[in-house]
């Protein structure tokens, strides 16, 4: 069969068959009527022109008539699966031969083989090469013995095998041209796909691309200006840490209420930049926090009064409590969170409107930041002007601000950011302009019972025993041993390392706790602990304004008895002493 494999051309891929079967379908709509047309008028036109059409030829070219009829109504309905397309279109070209080669075996007309050369002619509109073969050789077999029978000149037998011979060419090299044509056309279709999908990932990956590299941009400013901050909170902390122990220390020997008065202020003040020095810290997710089981409810029963004298007269706030959620967290950081995202809202609202603090507690199942649990939900929402989207984008971004020149640092949501997440949380914004603000705050719930309220704790018991204090800040130093005298016991100072490691080989008998801090220059905290172990087992009191969350857990891990974050007052200190010494 490799004549007939030639013959045909290539195969034809299986993709490429349903548009093959389509155009066939398609000329056969529009050959269909033509048909239909030509019938009707060689049957009009027969007796004008002497040509008699007996009964049997006129119902015959009805019946074919009608069949035609029949196939063009259900091509144009689309009635016809493209499987079938090759067979009624041969159906359909079959109509003209047939009805003009009844008329031929009816009347005997030698002319008649004209039109059955134009019929067998049209034969090459069909898409199918088997097909017009099983259609034209059957109707040339019958017509050539006809032609002859009939006494026509022989040149119609010959004319009718040369336009038959003329018909499968062209039939053979149209299909060839449409197989090709439409192989093209399904192979520009693919690649078009191809590029589009590639065009789609190509975008997304430029859009992925590009949100990386603002998280990258992002988490590079974090880190700058927190490695700024921390690096600010170490150096305020020590100047707040001798300010304020110097003021307890006074504030215990003064006489005067007036002068305990003036101290106690200085005291407030000085706590208060501590509060700010902790703010900076946990803008930089490197502060150590004070944290204890608590009721979310809590932090805003303690934020309320002040939200009322702080929020403007035009701003309405109110409370929507779900279940109590207990949760693990500083609950002074907390309140300065909620502080700082009411004042904003209440900035944004240009002060009227409504603001709603809301709380609940929801399972979190699939969140890109969060793992699977419960959460406390607290949700702060303003009737305010809202953001746009680039607005959303850089909110947490360190000294971004909308605020005019003087009303804003920038500073504010980004300190919010750093103690939310480092509470192990996630912050949220959804806003639209014109329609508000609402930002979702979710933190780990625990299962553990809350803190209740403690009592003072009362002074403790003079005792003798001598405490090491190492500090390279000469005022912290020198008013922490004062704190610790007060307390009852003796003191020795060091101002590094290598001096407190000295000190400890001469006197490490008397000395009962090393008031250690973590940083130090030329030897630091961490060093100076391995010196003293490698001494002794004495207790140790780790102490920093700053510290990295790993080196003091790396110490507590070691044994270091524990941490004290500066600056501390001396209730706190105290509080240290009796627990470790035993004395409370």
């Amino acid at each position: 069969m490799s004549w007939w494999s030639s013959l045909r051309g290539p195969e034809v891929r299986s993709d490429v068959a349903p548009g093959l079967a389509r155009v066939a379908l398609d000329r056969m709509r529009v050959f269909g009527p033509i048909q239909v047309v030509g019938i009707l008028t060689a049957l009009l036109l027969s007796i004008p022109v002497g040509i008699s059409l007996p009964l049997g030829v006129v119902i015959a070219n009805l019946l074919v008539t009608a069949v035609t009829v029949v196939l063009s109504i259900q091509l144009h309905r689309d009635r016809v699966a493209w499987q079938h397309a090759h067979a009624v279109g041969a159906l359909i070209w079959l109509v003209a031969p047939t009805s003009t080669l009844s008329s031929y075996v009816v009347t005997g007309q030698a002319t008649l083989a004209l039109p059955l050369m134009i019929g067998i002619a049209t034969a090459a509109l069909q898409v199918s090469t088997a097909w017009t073969l099983a259609t034209t050789l059957p109707m040339l077999a019958i017509s050539i013995p006809l032609a002859l029978q009939t006494g026509g000149l022989p040149i119609y037998p010959l004319a009718l095998v040369g336009i038959w011979i003329v018909t499968m060419t062209m039939q053979i090299g149209l299909r060839r041209a449409l197989v090709r044509a439409e192989t093209h056309r399904i192979d520009i279709e693919a690649t078009a796909r191809a590029l589009a999908h590639e065009l789609d990932e190509r975008r997304r990956a430029e859009d992925e691309k590009e949100r990386l590299r603002d998280q990258f941009v992002h988490a590079q400013r974090m880190d700058a200006v927190g490695t700024l901050a921390a690096g600010l909170a170490h150096d305020m902390n020590n100047i707040l840490g001798g300010i304020l122990a110097y003021a307890e220390v006074l504030h215990a020997e003064a006489i005067v209420p007036a002068v305990r008065e003036d101290l106690a202020r200085i005291r407030q003040e000085a706590e208060r930049g501590a509060a700010l020095t902790r703010s900076l810290l946990a803008f930089s997710r490197r502060g150590q926090y004070r944290k204890r089981t608590l009721l979310l409810h809590s932090v805003l029963d303690e934020m309320m009064p002040l939200l009322a004298r702080t929020l403007g007269r035009g701003i309405t706030s109110h409370r929507v409590d779900g279940p109590p959620t207990i949760i693990e967290g500083d609950s002074a950081q907390l309140g300065q969170v909620v502080l700082n995202l009411c004042l904003n809202a209440s900035d944004a609202m240009d002060g009227s409107g409504t603001l709603t603090l809301e709380t609940d507690e929801i399972d979190v199942i699939d969140h890109p930041r969060l793992a699977a649990g419960r959460y406390a939900k607290l949700a702060i929402t303003d009737t305010g002007s809202g953001m746009d989207t680039e607005t959303r984008r850089r909110a947490f971004e360190p000294f971004f601000t909308t605020k005019p020149v003087g009303k804003g640092t920038g500073l504010g949501l980004a300190m919010v950011f750093g103690a939310v997440e480092a509470h192990g949380g996630t912050i949220e914004i959804e806003s639209e302009v014109g329609k508000g603000t609402s930002i979702v705050i979710l933190l780990p719930a625990t299962e553990a019972n809350p803190a209740l309220p403690g009592r003072e704790e009362p002074p403790a018991r003079h005792a003798r025993g001598v405490v090491l204090v190492v500090d390279d800040e000469p005022i912290v130093r020198t008013a922490t041993a004062r704190l610790v005298r007060q307390l009852g016991m003796n003191t020795l100072t060091a101002n590094d390392g290598d001096e407190a490691i000295a000190l400890y080989r001469e006197r490490g008998s008397e000395i009962e706790l090393v008031l250690l801090d973590m940083v130090m220059p030329r030897v630091p905290g961490p060093a100076c602990y391995r010196g003293l172990r490698e001494l002794g087992s004495v207790p140790v009191l780790l102490v920093s304004g700053y510290a990295s969350d790993a080196a003091t857990q790396a110490l507590l891990d070691e044994g270091a008895v524990g941490f004290l974050e500066k600056p501390y007052t001396s209730e706190q200190l105290r509080a240290e002493l009796d627990r470790i010494l035993g004395r409370a």
